[in-house]
């Protein structure tokens, strides 16, 4: 009899974090699940803790290829799927007890409700609280399906997100051109066939920040991927065919200095004023004045426009 949840676990060089986030999955109160893991191509220990793993319980199927990237990896793993639901998350990353439980909860009250995503906590590579994840909007479906029609972009976390197989799958899996913002491209394309997304009001998960993650050590392409996977979305929603990422790097790489430079200004500013919200949470006070100075130089539109959003709404780490 098929489980009632796939787990989707890519991994790609996590050693000192894979074996607590196999052991939060195995830890949840909701059993019913299958955990698919694939190994793709790491270079560190992580097969070997995959491999002790799989040999402990029968719940976990593992599998090991050549590096193919996360996006080809992940859409590997739903094709083996069982179970309806696909249940995401990253490698270095930790699920609490109660989130299988409380999102299949969610869906079978929620039977219009085609996708889901939580709230996370930021944790330090060591464990360490920094924060709190929330993103805004989409508490209920008439909220997504208003920023549909406001032609809004939509996003939440893929750490803690949940759907089901016929749904990633018509929606086109992920896409490696928009890779590392793979998941913002998904969610909106998700929403564009039709299927509701939603975020649960509940901290199901915890969100691991640490040096090595892409976001940290490309923040520039980072942001220029975010930019074009979001040109796609707003010509897929003018029925104009999208282009490809060569095309929008070549377009843009014929703006002029200035316009250059002041992208890289606000990017810049973004990644500095993070780092300060970090510093605050951990008691490093010095830094976090410099760091908050910095980004408040580098624009300060931006920083007193997301101090202003955190003050009105309570919310942190946007």
């Amino acid at each position: 009899m098929a489980p009632t949840v796939s787990v989707i676990l890519p991994v790609y060089n996590q050693e000192p974090y894979l074996a607590e986030t196999i052991e939060s999955v195995l830890g949840q109160s909701f059993t019913d699940f299958e955990l698919l893991i694939l190994d793709d191509g790491s270079k560190d220990g992580s097969a070997d803790i995959i491999r002790r793993y799989a040999a402990t319980d029968a719940r976990i199927h593992a599998f090991f290829e050549p590096n193919a990237g996360k996006c080809n990896a992940t859409n590997k793993l739903v094709e083996k799927a069982q179970a309806h639901w696909c249940a995401f998350l990253d490698a270095d990353d930790v699920m609490l007890p109660e989130r299988l439980a409380r999102q299949v909860a969610f869906h079978e009250a929620n039977p219009a409700i085609g996708a889901s995503s939580c709230h996370c906590t930021y944790i330090s590579p060591t464990g360490e609280f920094l924060g709190v994840q929330r993103y805004l909007g989409l508490r209920t479906v008439e909220e997504c399906q208003q920023a549909l029609a406001n032609n809004e972009f939509v996003k939440c976390a893929f750490t803690g997100f949940m759907t089901s197989k016929a749904a990633f799958f018509e929606a086109g899996g992920l896409r490696n051109q928009c890779w590392p913002c793979d998941d913002f491209d998904f969610f909106n394309r998700l929403i564009e066939k039709g299927y509701s997304l939603v975020i649960m009001q509940e901290i199901l998960m915890k969100y691991r920040v640490h040096p090595s993650s892409i976001t940290a050590t490309k923040p520039v392409h980072t942001f220029e991927v975010m930019d074009y996977a979001a040109h796609c979305t707003t010509r897929r929603r003018s029925n104009q065919p999208e282009i490809t990422y060569a095309e929008f790097k070549a377009a843009r790489d014929q703006d002029p200095w200035w316009k250059k430079l002041d992208r890289k200004r606000y990017i810049y500013s973004i990644l500095y004023h993070r780092e300060a919200s970090f510093a605050m949470k951990t008691r490093k006070y010095l830094s976090f004045s410099w760091l908050l100075l910095t980004a408040s130089v580098l624009s300060p539109k931006f920083v007193v426009a997301t101090i202003f959003n955190r003050v009105t709404k309570s919310t942190a780490f946007q």
